[in-house]
């Protein structure tokens, strides 16, 4: 008899461990996912023909193996592109990566000279005592460029002051980078492209039907084979586990609330992408308070994207917009028509996707689809982007826990959850939630293939340090 592995979440993580077990051995693969759509975050939604991502995706990594995966799968419907983005900043738009001359155009040169100054004082005079997001960037970057590149876009994403942030995002997100590497690249840049941190690279893949068409094609590849299945709209309910093994998930069908029918899975192992916070508190038996405690004390913000279809063709050059006007809600903008012709309906439209980050709870997050939808339309028109009889329609879609969040405590209660799931010998963590990492799509693929690699290979391995220590980039 085959031996079983459940995988919880169709994400990336959960997809690609399915499609990785199934290529490297006779294991028989469930996954179960709590929505009624596969991708995760990198699904695409299809709208009256009009396509949108959660937010925009693009494909771009450092690990030469991640890519060869993506180009064996998608072969030509993978679609390299010259990025373009920019910065709102005061109603001025800034090239990012950053442009010597767009910058002193847009902030003139003595607010350029301030910067310089402030970057030199803090290279001096740095604060020593590092605790949060914010003394890590001052003493990066110095405190005038912290006001007008990050405080505002990092508050608006996280809820919270850059003070009670943790420097261990900003560590992780922004490593390897500084105000010398800044200056230097805005400059010269095009000449030392292949030296670039990937977070200046100029170039991204894309599917042209949206990043959902590469994970619904690993879905298609899954369920193909007859040892692999994915299930949809099951919610996890019941992790049952005893002398330091899960023996079963039990999940209960979505569409079918009324209900008290429980889906019982067995296997020898498990793989999970879902939120540590849910995990634990799906644990039966259930697992002391002070690790309760823990997990529910990690927290998570949500993003909604509200996604409009304009009367308007090629309405700004970019690919994305970070918004760091304090005048809008909204934190970017992604231009679904300029990933790809094949995201729009109607040619002669533009599809734009706006992002709003919130807890959930948060009065925007409890506002109708009518009411996000005209906060888009008016924050838009603020922004002086689109006038609102230009919009057409829209639909909003909200994720619940998109990012998990790196507040002052985070780290401590981190520990106490992995050090606990550290006891099962057949349980590994994967993905972005699965880990409390705030990590890209291909870290979460690597992931991923360490889990697998756990469950065919069995080498050494601490749940702890490897959770702790997974590779980000921004």
């Amino acid at each position: 008899m085959k031996k079983r592995v459940v995988i919880i979440g169709a994400g990336p993580a959960g997809l690609t461990a399915g499609i990785e077990l199934l290529k490297r051995s006779d294991h028989e693969v469930k996954i179960l996912e709590r929505d009624n759509i596969i991708g995760g975050l990198a699904r695409t939604n299809d709208y009256k023909n009009y396509k949108f991502d959660i937010g925009p995706h693009h494909f771009i990594t450092e690990k030469p193996e991640i890519e060869k995966w993506w180009k064996d799968l998608m072969g030509p419907d993978f679609i390299k592109h010259h990025r373009f983005t920019r910065i709102l900043y005061k109603k001025k738009y800034f090239n990012y990566p950053l442009n010597g001359l767009n910058v002193i155009r847009n902030l003139n040169i003595f607010e350029c000279v301030s910067c310089v100054l402030s970057y030199v004082k803090y290279r001096f005079f740095p604060i020593k005592d590092i605790k949060s997001f914010e003394d890590w960037v001052i003493n990066k970057f110095g405190k005038r460029l912290f006001n007008i590149f990050f405080k505002t876009y990092t508050e608006k994403v996280w809820g919270i002051p850059c003070n009670k942030i943790s420097s261990d995002w900003a560590s992780q997100r922004i490593k390897g980078f500084s105000m010398s590497k800044a200056i230097f690249y805005a400059f010269f840049g095009k000449w030392f492209k292949k030296n670039a941190p990937r977070t200046l690279s100029d170039e991204f893949y894309y599917p042209p039907n949206g990043s959902g068409q590469l994970w619904n094609r690993v879905a298609d590849n899954i369920k193909s084979n007859n040892d692999g299945d994915i299930l949809l709209n099951q919610n996890v309910v019941s992790i049952k586990h005893n002398d330091g093994q899960v023996n079963a998930v039990l999940t209960k069908n979505n569409n079918n609330a009324e209900s008290s029918l429980l889906n019982r899975y067995n296997a020898q192992s498990f793989l999970s992408s879902m939120p540590l916070q849910a995990l634990i508190n799906a644990l039966k038996p259930l697992p002391e308070k002070k690790v309760l405690d823990a997990a529910n004390s990690l927290v998570y913000r949500g993003l909604i994207t509200v996604n409009l279809v304009i009367d308007k063709e090629n309405i700004f050059p970019d690919h994305w917009v970070y918004i760091h006007d304090k005048d809008v809600k909204m934190g970017r903008i992604g231009n679904m028509g300029n990933f790809s012709e094949g995201m729009l309906g109607n040619k002669k439209h533009s599809t734009l996707s706006l992002e709003y980050f919130t807890y959930v709870g948060d009065e925007i997050w409890n506002a109708s689809e009518e009411d996000l939808i005209a906060l888009g339309k008016k924050e838009l028109s603020v922004l002086g982007i689109a006038k609102e009889e230009q919009i057409l329609d829209g639909i909003v879609i909200k994720s619940p826990e998109a990012y998990p969040v790196y507040d002052e405590n985070y780290q401590e209660h981190l520990n106490i959850v992995l050090g606990y799931l550290s006891n099962f010998s057949n349980l590994n963590l994967m993905g972005r939630n699965g880990m409390h990492r705030y990590n890209n799509m291909d870290i979460a693929m690597l992931s991923a293939f360490k889990a697998v690699d756990q469950i065919l290979l069995k080498p050494d391995f601490d749940i702890l340090e490897k959770s702790i220590t997974s590779e980000t980039t921004l």
